[in-house]
């Protein structure tokens, strides 16, 4: 076998593609408009992609599922460090960004744990509850 057979050999059709990850042709297509994904090849009027294709589509859908990076910074993500160092800047962006969602959503389960362990009652006059939902206000008031 060559070695233009095998690289054939490992490509995937779009539709085949599509099906794969679940989603239309026409997302992988406005995909490429994004600039975010290109095919290795096209033949027989059809967008062909090989296994590195496949994986930037795999990080490309990660990141919008989550719903944590916009189109541009996935990209960037994506095109890897630059000499300008916007890409590790970006990454340090998304860092202090994500590190924040999980302080809230850490404080937002603390806060429905600690109303659930009253059984149903709203736990008003609870010195932790009353804590819970006033040192929010407080923090911003110094």
């Amino acid at each position: 076998m060559t070695e233009q057979a095998v690289e054939t050999s490992d490509l995937v059709p779009i539709d085949e593609v599509a099906r794969r990850f679940g989603i239309r042709a026409s997302t992988i297509r406005y995909y490429e408009e994004r600039g975010l994904l290109d095919p290795v090849s096209r033949h027989s009027g059809r967008r062909w992609y090989g296994p590195s294709e496949l994986r930037r589509l795999a990080v490309i859908r990660y990141w919008q599922a989550l719903g944590l990076m916009r189109f541009d910074d996935i990209g960037e993500l994506l095109s890897g460090p630059q000499p300008s160092g916007r890409w590790a800047e970006l990454m340090e962006d998304h860092l202090g960004t994500l590190r924040t969602k999980i302080e809230q959503m850490e404080a937002a389960r603390e806060f429905l744990e600690h109303v659930t362990s009253h059984h149903g009652e709203v736990p008003d006059g609870c010195p932790h509850y009353e804590t819970l939902i006033w040192d929010r206000y407080r923090k911003s008031d110094t």
